[in-house]
């Protein structure tokens, strides 16, 4: 998988074509608009990746309905940064409590409670680290959810998050996603030395997340998510009239 998603971008007849408007859009994705459509390429991507379609990447049209995609995974990602909010919010009450306690008119009280705040706030740190990798294990996941389904709360859904976090396909996928981003970075910083290759840099950003989106459509075209709906489709799945 990883060899094919590292020459996904690189193939059909208006490639140099769709890295350059995609190039574009990385470049100027500080206007907000561009980058919601670079970011509806990438869900276009997976849509079609994980349908099966490998090929060739897509091509820059649309663009009604890339700004749509867009959107909604800006909106999946804000989501997800709300959700994690939350939870740090929650894990900083339970540790303020104890530490707010520690702080008692009472020599007794603050020794009862300073133990129990310093391992609160060890355990909350630990709380973080798991959240934060399992956050970021599961937003490819929520994104590739809403790129199939085409349904916004999809990407949210704990039974769509669950069969697709835990299969063996898609945690490939997100490795191999992993791996192209660290070659692109590295191909990125190397290009900076170079004139030309400064020049290059939101191109090869943008390929790299093609890439990363081919790897993740790859990994769940293989997931519950998936081949439980082709079951569902196919017409030998349907009771004999």
């Amino acid at each position: 998988m990883f060899e094919d998603a590292l020459k996904y971008p690189w193939t059909g007849e208006e490639k140099v074509k769709t890295l350059l408007i995609g190039g574009l859009c990385s470049l100027f994705a500080v206007l907000i608009i561009p980058g919601v459509l670079a970011f509806g390429y990438q869900v276009r991507v997976t849509r079609q990746v994980s349908q099966g379609e490998t090929e060739t990447p897509p091509v820059f049209d649309d663009w009604g309905g890339l700004f749509v995609d867009g959107l909604a995974a800006f909106g999946i990602i804000i989501g997800y940064i709300i959700v994690t909010a939350l939870l740090y919010l929650a894990l900083a009450v339970a540790v303020a409590i104890p530490i707010a306690l520690a702080a008692g008119p009472t020599a007794s009280t603050s020794e009862m409670f300073q133990g129990v705040g310093a391992v609160l706030v060890l355990v909350a740190a630990l709380v973080e680290v798991v959240v934060i990798f399992t956050v970021l294990y599961l937003l490819p996941a929520g994104l590739a959810a809403y790129a199939y389904t085409g349904k916004f709360s999809a990407a949210f859904s704990p039974s769509t998050l669950r069969a697709v976090g835990t299969d063996r396909s898609y945690a490939i996928g997100v490795l191999v996603a992993l791996g192209v981003s660290f070659v692109a970075q590295a191909a990125g910083y190397a290009a900076l030395f170079t004139i030309v290759g400064i020049l290059l840099v939101p191109v090869i950003g943008f390929y790299g997340n093609v890439a990363s989106a081919y790897a993740i459509g790859a990994g769940v075209a293989d997931t519950p998510l998936v081949s439980e709906s082709r079951d569902v489709e196919s017409p030998e799945a349907q009771p004999a009239v």
